[in-house]
């Protein structure tokens, strides 16, 4: 017999998560968070009832019991046993989010969940760290010759010179961009801090292009019939609100970004994905600025996350020692 699907509940947990994820998607949170964030919710409520106690009454001790069951689970799909700290972690998130919800009706239920985090994560450190000067040659090197060749190369710009997540591209408005001024503000959410930031005075010419040029002619070029897949149903309000179009119409700029780093790889085949292009961009950031700045610039919510690419500095400084320490030199 087949174990019950790990995320499926009764009507009365279904009736309880309804609210909730209103809740969530007023707080401004995507379709894919919802549906985890109420999955890890629905699923601790289904762990209450088993336990005969109500969101209401539980405490402290009773999520140190959770947390234990989770520990010792077997995965219905996998086998394997016992949830990793990172998805224990996962879920107290949206444990606490649920009780936070809760407070809404009821202001005077406590959350158990509050400050309740598994020690002990370790954090992937950044690898493939591409030299900034080869950032900078790729850039140059971008052909220009269509509308979304121009786009592409204002996108590796922003990505190269600003260090911006593709979350944070996809994010991006016009009225972001403060061109007189030479700057461009990035927007923060529940994960990375706001900030103002420099554009490169080439960059501002590109971007003037881009605004008064590129972006309106693909906004007209949606609408006209052509044999590349468009998608069902364009939201135009919506994408004209975007800073950046993918050129048949979708509202994700993803598979434009895909396209773009295939063409990419034809030149500098090193170069994977945005993130190593972040990743690229704060270790050579290190370099040139403190912590804080850093930090800043790199819109980090805490300075750890920053401090884990100083690493990447050590290990460079480290191969440098080893080269041209006496007794590894072979001519003396």
């Amino acid at each position: 017999m087949r174990k019950k699907p790990e995320y499926s509940f009764n009507k009365e947990i279904e009736s309880k998560l309804t609210g909730f994820k209103a809740y969530l998607q007023e707080l401004g949170n995507g379709a894919n968070t919802i549906r985890q964030k109420s999955n890890y919710a629905g699923y601790f409520l289904s762990w209450l009832e088993t336990e005969h106690l109500q969101p209401e009454e539980t405490r402290y001790n009773d999520l140190l019991s959770f947390i234990d069951y989770c520990k010792l689970e077997v995965d219905a799909l996998s086998g394997v046993e016992g949830n990793s700290k990172r998805h224990i972690n996962s879920k107290l998130r949206s444990i606490r989010n649920f009780y936070e919800y809760l407070k809404q009706s009821n202001p005077t239920i406590i959350n158990p969940a509050s400050n309740l985090n598994l020690k002990g994560i370790r954090q992937k450190l950044p690898s493939n760290i591409i030299d900034f000067k080869e950032l900078e040659n790729l850039y140059q090197s971008l052909e220009t010759t269509t509308n979304r060749k121009k786009r592409n190369k204002i996108i590796l710009g922003i990505l190269v010179y600003q260090g911006v997540t593709t979350e944070e591209l996809q994010q991006l408005e016009p009225n972001h961009l403060k061109l007189k001024e030479g700057k461009i503000v990035v927007p923060g959410n529940r994960r990375r801090n706001s900030r103002t930031l420099e554009l490169k005075p080439f960059q501002i010419l590109g971007l003037h292009e881009y605004l008064t040029e590129v972006r309106p002619t693909i906004l007209q070029e949606i609408t006209a019939p052509r044999p590349a897949r468009k998608p069902t149903k364009i939201n135009q309000s919506k994408i004209e609100n975007q800073l950046f179009i993918s050129i048949n119409g979708s509202e994700n700029i993803k598979n434009s970004l895909l396209h773009m780093f295939k063409a990419i790889q034809k030149l500098n085949p090193e170069i994977l994905h945005p993130k190593q292009i972040r990743a690229s961009v704060i270790t050579y950031w290190l370099k040139n600025h403190n912590l804080r700045q850093v930090q800043y610039m790199a819109g980090h919510k805490y300075v750890s996350s920053t401090e884990r690419y100083q690493l990447n500095n050590l290990d460079s400084l480290q191969s440098k020692l080893e080269k041209f320490h006496p007794l590894n030199n072979r001519n003396i």
